[in-house]
C-alpha cells in the first residue's frame, strides 16, 4: 500500500503490470505476421534499421512513425556516418586505378548505406501495411491449433537465429584473418592498431589513429555488415510470410477437394484469394528496392567470390575464412531465392483444387477463380525488373558463369603492390 501512495496512480499500475507474473495469455499466439516479425525487426531498431514506434506489439494498431523520434534520429545518425566511410572510400578508390577488387568496399558501403536509407524510406509505410495485412489475416481461415498459430512465429525464429549467428561467425573469422594479415605483413608487436588501421584504411587515410575513431569505425562496420546480411533476411521472413498465407488457403481448399460445395463458399475462396494477392502487390511495392539491392548485392559479391576462389590462399585462417563465408553467400542467395519463389509457387496450386470440382456444382465463380490463378503473376519483384520465381535461380546462375568467364579473361595483377599484399 505504502508503494501506491507515493506513486501516482499511472506509474504504479505500469510498475505492478511490470513485477506480475506472465499469464498463459502471455504465452499463446494469435498466428499474426505482426506477432511473428516484432522480435527481428526490434533487433534491427539496434543498428538503425526500420524505426518504427510499437514493433514489439501483437498488433498493428499500435504501430506509428514519428519523424522526431530517437529511433528515427538514431537511423538517420547512422545513415549519416555511414555515408560519410562510403564517401571517404570512394575518394580513394577513385584516386587509383579503377579495378574490380578495388571495388568491393565501395559496394559493400555503398550496399549498407543505401540499404539503411530503403528501410527508412519503409519505415512510414510500414503501419499501414501491416494494418492492411492484419485486416487480411483476419478474413483467411483461421488456424484450428495453437500449433498451427505459433508455426509462423517458429519459423521465422529459426530463419533469423540461422542467418544471424552464421553472420556473425562469418564476421569473427573476418577479424581473425585480418588480426594474422596484420601480424604476418604490418607491425606483428601492435596488432589491434594494425587491425583497425587494415579494417579502417579509409577512415586512417583522412585522419590521424585513435582508440575512440576505431571504437567507432568498427562499430559503424558492424552495423554495415548487419544491414548486408539483414537485407536478405528481410526478404526471406516477408515472403515467408506472404507465402504462408497462401498454404493457409490452400490447405482449407484441400479439405474439400472434388466435394460438392455452394456458390457462395467459392465467393468467399476467391475474395480471400484476390485480398492475398492485392497484399503481395502492397508488399512489392513497399520493399522492391530492397529486393533488387539484396539481389544484385548477392550476384556481385558471388561473382567475386569465384574470382578469388582460383588464387591460392595465403595461409589457412583465410583459406577458412574465404570458404565459409563463400558457402554461406552460396546458402543465403539460394534461400532468399527458394523462400521468394514460395510465393509463386504457393499462389499456383489452387488450380489442382479447381480442376477437380465436380462438373454439376461448376459454376461462374469457380470460373472466376480459375482465371485468377492461372492468368496472374503473383510474386515479389525486383522492381518489376524481374519475378522472384524459380525460374529465376537458373538465370542468376547462368548470368554468374558469363561474368565469371569474363572476368578472368581481364583479369590482371598490379605490380605496384608488395608480394605480401598481393598474396593477401
Amino acid at each position: 500500500m505504502g508503494l501506491k501512495k507515493a506513486l501516482p496512480n499511472k506509474e504504479y499500475t505500469s510498475e505492478v503490470k511490470w513485477l506480475q507474473r506472465a499469464t498463459r495469455k502471455d504465452f499463446l499466439f494469435d498466428g499474426s505476421f505482426q506477432e511473428a516479425i516484432g522480435p527481428l525487426l526490434a533487433m534491427a531498431q539496434c543498428f538503425g534499421i526500420m524505426p518504427v514506434i510499437g514493433i514489439k506489439s501483437k498488433t498493428a494498431c499500435k504501430l506509428q512513425f514519428k519523424w522526431n523520434s530517437y529511433r528515427t534520429i538514431y537511423s538517420f545518425v547512422v545513415f549519416i556516418l555511414l555515408l560519410i566511410i562510403m564517401g571517404m572510400t570512394v575518394w580513394i578508390t577513385a584516386s587509383h586505378e579503377i579495378k574490380f577488387s578495388r571495388m568491393i568496399a565501395v559496394i559493400f558501403y555503398g550496399s549498407a548505406v543505401y540499404g539503411i536509407f530503403c528501410f527508412i524510406q519503409l519505415a512510414p509505410k510500414w503501419p499501414r501495411i501491416m494494418r492492411r495485412w492484419e485486416s487480411v489475416e483476419a478474413k483467411m481461415p483461421q488456424y484450428r491449433t495453437q500449433a498451427g498459430k505459433r508455426q509462423l512465429a517458429r519459423r521465422i525464429k529459426m530463419i533469423s537465429i540461422i542467418i544471424l549467428m552464421t553472420s556473425l561467425v562469418e564476421h569473427a573469422l573476418n577479424m581473425i584473418s585480418i588480426v594474422h594479415y596484420a601480424q604476418t605483413c604490418l607491425d606483428p608487436d601492435k596488432p589491434i592498431k594494425e587491425f583497425f588501421r587494415v579494417q579502417l584504411s579509409q577512415m586512417y587515410t583522412f585522419l590521424p589513429y585513435s582508440p575512440w575513431l576505431s571504437f567507432l569505425g568498427k562499430f559503424l562496420n558492424v552495423i554495415a555488415t548487419f544491414a548486408w546480411n539483414y537485407m536478405d533476411l528481410f526478404v526471406m521472413v516477408v515472403s515467408v510470410g506472404l507465402s504462408s498465407r497462401f498454404k493457409q488457403l490452400n490447405e482449407d481448399l484441400e479439405r474439400v477437394k472434388g466435394k460438392r460445395m455452394s456458390e457462395d463458399f467459392w465467393a468467399l475462396r476467391r475474395t480471400q484469394y484476390r485480398k492475398l494477392s492485392d497484399l503481395c502487390v502492397l508488399v512489392d511495392d513497399a520493399i522492391s528496392q530492397i529486393t533488387l539491392l539484396s539481389l544484385s548485392n548477392n550476384l556481385f559479391f558471388i561473382t567475386l567470390q569465384l574470382l578469388r576462389a582460383i588464387r591460392p590462399m595465403p595461409s589457412i585462417q583465410h583459406a577458412i575464412y574465404f570458404w565459409f563465408s563463400f558457402i554461406f553467400l552460396l546458402s543465403r542467395t539460394l534461400a532468399v531465392s527458394l523462400y521468394s519463389s514460395q510465393i509463386h509457387d504457393e499462389s499456383k496450386k489452387p488450380i489442382v483444387i479447381l480442376r477437380a470440382v465436380p462438373t454439376n456444382t461448376w459454376n461462374s465463380e469457380v470460373r472466376r477463380f480459375c482465371e485468377h490463378v492461372v492468368n496472374d503473376t503473383i510474386a515479389l519483384t525486383g522492381m518489376r525488373f524481374f519475378f522472384l520465381t524459380r525460374k529465376l535461380i537458373l538465370s542468376v546462375a547462368a548470368t554468374i558463369i558469363t561474368y565469371e568467364l569474363v572476368l578472368i579473361q581481364f583479369q590482371t595483377e598490379d605490380s605496384t603492390e608488395t608480394e605480401c599484399r598481393r598474396n593477401w
